[in-house]
């Protein structure tokens, strides 16, 4: 019926040969021998402690280190003196200097094309930022420092020219 079946019938017959003597023989001899020779895998050899200097000069240099940057990012400014001035506060607040001012993107976003009334005027792409501006200031004499941080949202619209 099938144009296997014939060979199917075959490969059922079919057993595998048992191996010779000499061949027992030498499996044998092999495994009995296994416990003279040494393994596949790499032993590890017992170290001498030569290089115990190197790690533990390595180690104080890292605890070293890791002193260095502490002290360096957690030293505490001194204390501000008292100063007694008969002065009043806008007159102290007048020795206050620009130091710096960074502004943080957080999100900027394109609203699309905004369409003027009546059509009166050129098309205009809006463009909505939020940021977060920071300003510093500093005054000389006492050390003193003021920082300011606020957000700021910043809509802006772009002329768009279709060519």
């Amino acid at each position: 019926m099938n144009d296997f079946s014939e060979l199917e019938a075959d490969l059922r017959k079919l057993r595998p040969v048992l191996p010779s003597a000499g061949l027992q023989h030498r499996i044998e001899s092999a495994l009995g021998a296994a416990t003279s020779l040494p393994t596949a895998g790499v032993l590890p050899k017992p170290r001498a402690r030569s290089n115990g200097w190197w790690s533990l000069g390595l180690g104080l240099t890292g605890v070293a280190a890791v002193l260095v940057l502490a002290l360096t990012f957690f030293d505490q400014p001194p204390p501000p003196q008292a100063i007694a001035s008969a002065t009043p506060k806008i007159a102290a607040a007048q020795g206050f200097q620009p130091v710096g001012l960074s502004q943080v993107v957080y999100s900027g976003r394109d609203e699309g094309l905004v369409f003027p009334p009546n059509d009166s005027g050129p098309l205009r792409r809006r463009l909505r930022y939020e940021t977060r501006e920071t300003m510093r200031w500093r005054n000389a004499q006492t050390g003193a420092s003021v920082r300011v941080t606020y957000p700021v949202e910043q809509v802006v619209l772009t002329p768009v020219s279709f060519q």
